[in-house]
């Protein structure tokens, strides 16, 4: 009776986990599906335009992601420090977090979007089709612009949802994914008498709706009497370097994990660019992974839930409830991957002919989306362990683990798979198999091993001097 007292107490903490877990996360959910069919929609518009407009879009697109996923990872340091400081009921501590993430914001914004401008410059130097490169320039410094209200936004976001109020995010990017699509239906297209863009269409739609997207948020949380009590408007007089800088020992590392997983990324789009058939191979490329892009937002959203909750357990010095909530992130993102794999295999051959209708891409794409299916699992696991882990604020082991993951496994494999042993497109996605089932058991065996029961966890050192 004793055993089973215990397993039925066991199942309702964790019921309990995952409906407080899910509660936060599918606003997040639906706001990161905004953002990735903000992409969806434009690389439909542009693939009616013609393959090769389509892959000098991954091109851009890849250049301009490695770039800014920098500071999209700075960010979400906000989110952890706000919700620990929130829980430990801190108010002063949470609005210092705002104002000093606006300086963070404001220099990591304007650096970020000189990089990607210059970069323009640079991809005629990967080897890449001519016709790709041309188009891929413009397209790149049209984006480049729209850096800055991206970062802001994100800013204002991670503040709203350290205070588990991840609505407001939501609501505001869909009404962006609107302004995106009209914005591309008038300028890719050259509908209502406006010029007919193609590519740059879409890189002006991108900047209007992340403009408007940086204004509504911000209004918002300026205004909203809920957030007065945290002293939300901005002193430009005021400066702390002490806060900037643990904002910055927390987000530089979370931005190199994604640098380093974008990276790799980037970087098989060139691999395959240098292949026969490069333009072709990459547009299947794009295809797939625009489709596991979704899956991965989507459980990026179950991630950022399950950081809200372990940063709040943290606040409360609640070391069972950091272990719970993490591990209930991680059995909630496992389980919607393993359903999204069995949806890769049943539409790997009319999902890629939303895209195109050349008979060679399509039937490269229907392979590349049965790879996929095997690693959604793995891909899961290992996104929530990066999140759970940076809300307990430890953040350079999993750096560390990212790096060997992506550049030391996936991106030598692909080159391996791909080129010496003749397999291809296919070689190159099977080395992220490999990388994505070391992640996610590094990562997993991390955070297990920083929340082992009778483990002196709490309270936390600083991310700056954790070891």
């Amino acid at each position: 009776m004793g055993l089973l007292h215990r397993q039925r107490t066991y199942r309702q903490h964790y019921r309990q986990h995952f409906r407080e877990t899910l509660y936060l996360s599918l606003p997040v959910i639906i706001g990161q599906l905004g953002h990735v069919l903000m992409g969806f929609i434009d690389n439909l518009m542009i693939g009616d335009v013609g393959p090769v407009h389509l892959s000098a879009a991954s091109l851009a697109n890849g250049i301009f992601f490695i770039l800014t996923v920098i500071g999209i990872g700075i960010t979400f340091a906000i989110t952890p420090l706000i919700a620990e400081a929130d829980s430990a009921q801190q108010p002063e501590k949470v609005g210092q977090y705002l104002r000093q993430g606006v300086w963070v914001g404001l220099g990591i914004s304007i650096t970020i979007a000189l990089g990607v401008y210059l970069s323009a410059d640079l991809l005629k130097h990967l080897d890449q089709p001519e016709d790709d490169v041309r188009l891929a320039q413009s397209y790149l410094r049209i984006l480049s612009v729209s850096v800055i209200p991206m970062i802001f936004f994100l800013v204002y976001k991670q503040f709203t949802d350290g205070l588990s109020l991840t609505r407001p995010a939501m609501f505001i990017t869909l009404l962006g994914l609107g302004m995106n699509t009209l914005a591309n239906w008038l300028l890719i297209c050259g509908n209502w008498g406006f010029p007919g863009l193609e590519l740059d269409g879409a890189g002006y739609g991108t900047f209007t709706s992340r403009v408007f997207m940086m204004l509504l948020m911000i209004g918002y949380v300026l205004r909203a009497k809920r957030f007065q009590k945290y002293k939300v408007q901005m002193n430009w007089r005021e400066f702390q370097p002490k806060v900037v800088r643990k904002i910055l020992d927390i987000g530089l590392p979370s931005g190199m994990q994604y640098f380093f997983e974008v990276g790799a990324f980037v970087g098989a789009a060139i691999l395959i660019g240098w292949m026969e058939n490069g333009s072709a191979n990459r547009a299947a490329h794009q295809i797939a992974i625009n489709f596991a892009s979704i899956t991965y937002m989507i459980v990026t959203g179950i991630s950022a839930g399950a950081t809200i909750r372990v940063g709040n357990a943290l606040g409360r010095k609640d070391l069972t409830g950091v272990r719970r909530s993490g591990m209930a992130g991680i059995y909630l993102g496992g389980a919607f991957m393993l359903a999204s794999a069995g949806v890769f295999v049943v539409g790997k051959d009319f999902l890629p002919a939303l895209f195109v209708r050349d008979p060679y891409v399509l039937a490269l794409a229907a392979k590349l989306m049965v790879i996929g299916a095997f690693f959604q699992l793995f891909d899961g696991i290992q996104a929530v362990g990066v999140g759970i882990l940076r809300g307990i604020q430890d953040v350079r082991i999993p750096t560390l683990i990212t790096f060997v993951a992506y550049w030391g496994i996936a991106l030598p494999l692909g080159y391996l798979f791909g080129f010496p042993l003749g397999l291809g497109v296919e070689g190159v996605w099977y080395s992220f198999v490999a990388s994505l089932i070391f992640a996610s058991v590094m990562l997993t065996g991390r955070f297990l091993l920083l929340t082992r029961p009778g483990k002196v966890l709490l309270p936390l050192p600083d991310a700056g001097k954790r070891p």
